[in-house]
């Protein structure tokens, strides 16, 4: 799903942790910086040995529906099982998708809609389906190919130098915004699948189905688990007939996932506190937290850290005032706006001037997001991860400079 910031200028119990061996060097240093216009390609084939870590972590999932698939492991919002011939799918409308092969024969399977794939003329209505093609084109470059249009495409700033490429040659069409399509141009593109994201009330739904246009549902966005967030990639692959890649992709940020929070977690076996951390944005006096069941709650528990409003049941985000904020944020050891609207000191001070006096301010560990973050945060899922235990531990991860996705506000 997309979420507006200020890009848009044109308008996880028991866990067996995987240790990653013989990964790219100096991964304990933290991974280099990419140079400007090199798009980044993550390798994402290692070898593993097992070691079993065991911690628990609660989950709280509020008027969602859970399932699980044989092939899914941490999104409980969509189900995936390969049969051999196809692959049955529910979205995130729970409604059953068979996902056939071209020229093979359909299933005597009840569903609500038969895609054949790989799917050739694709539709995206959120950045975030566009992060996970982009990360499936590791192993297939030409993918954006099969994309025939996308949603918001010219009204973003895009962190993808090939999709803006393709954009400004009209290749892939910007068919309007997700709330109010061009319906007469996706008509026209004769899409072989639309990926949408729903919200109560959305009248796109139902227009879908009058124009007799084939929809699936991606609600990665309503995860409450970073690594479930991410394990969409299996569902979007399918369609393209690439789930092989998927699994290996999702492989190496699951790793790569776990090994970070092992490492956050052996620091504080050996006697590191648990940093405190207040995670929130502030827009004209409404001030918005990371809810206590939110995958960022649980990222930062997975992490060791303690999260200052942990106690408040949502699995998004929550209202609280101004009062309650600055009252749970001046002891906190790092202060996280999830913003990039807010770019320097002064600008958070005119709204909350009380912060001034907060640990966080200080010690100088006061970080805002991005302007790419919901691009490329959600592409490179494991160096989001990584970026906040740069920020909760800086002296044991400070190798290869600081946070990528993550500013410090100065």
């Amino acid at each position: 799903m997309d979420y507006p910031t200020k890009a848009m200028n044109k308008t996880t119990t028991t866990l067996t942790l995987l240790i990653i061996i013989g990964l790219v060097g100096g991964f304990f240093l933290g991974q280099s910086t990419a140079q400007p216009g090199v798009r980044t390609v993550y390798v994402t084939s290692v070898d593993t040995r097992t070691v079993s870590v065991t911690f628990t972590v609660a989950t709280t999932v509020t008027e969602v529906v859970e399932r699980h698939g044989p092939d899914v492991r941490y999104a409980k919002l969509f189900e995936l099982e390969n049969r051999g011939g196809y692959v049955l799918l529910r979205d995130g409308l729970n409604r059953t998708v068979v996902a056939v092969p071209r020229g093979a024969a359909v299933p005597d399977v009840r569903a609500d809609l038969v895609v054949r794939i790989p799917v050739q003329r694709a539709v995206l209505m959120s950045a975030t389906h566009v992060a996970l093609v982009e990360r499936l084109r590791e192993y297939d470059p030409g993918l954006l190919g099969r994309v025939a249009g996308l949603m918001w495409g010219g009204s973003y700033s895009w962190f993808f130098p090939e999709v803006e490429r393709l954009l400004q040659r009209g290749v892939i069409k910007d068919v309007g915004a997700a709330w109010s399509p061009d319906y007469e141009q996706l008509v026209a593109l004769q899409p072989d699948l639309v990926m949408i994201y729903t919200y109560p009330g959305d009248p796109v739904v139902s227009k879908l189905e009058e124009l007799k246009l084939p929809y699936v549902v991606v609600s990665e966005y309503l995860e409450d688990d970073l690594l479930g967030r991410f394990e969409w990639i299996k569902f979007v692959a399918a369609f393209f007939e690439l789930g092989d890649v998927a699994d290996k992709v999702f492989s190496f940020v699951e790793q790569s996932v776990l090994l970070t929070s092992l490492r956050a977690r052996t620091l504080l076996e050996h006697g590191a506190a648990p940093p405190k951390v207040v995670w929130f944005s502030v827009y004209r006096g409404t001030v918005y937290v990371a809810g206590g069941g939110s995958y960022v709650a649980r990222a930062l528990k997975d992490l060791g850290a303690s999260y200052v409003f942990s106690d408040i049941a949502s699995t998004g985000s929550a209202t609280v005032t101004p009062e309650e904020l600055v009252a749970r944020a001046l002891n906190a050891d790092v202060i996280i706006l999830s913003t990039d609207l807010i770019t320097t000191r002064e600008d958070l001070l005119k709204e909350l001037p009380q912060l001034a006096d907060s640990k966080a301010f200080r010690e100088n560990r006061v970080y805002r997001y991005s302007s790419d973050i919901f691009q490329l945060g959600y592409y490179a899922s494991e160096e989001w991860f990584r970026d906040l235990a740069k920020m909760l531990y800086p002296e044991a991860f400070d190798g290869g400079g600081g946070p990528r996705f993550f500013v410090e506000v100065r």
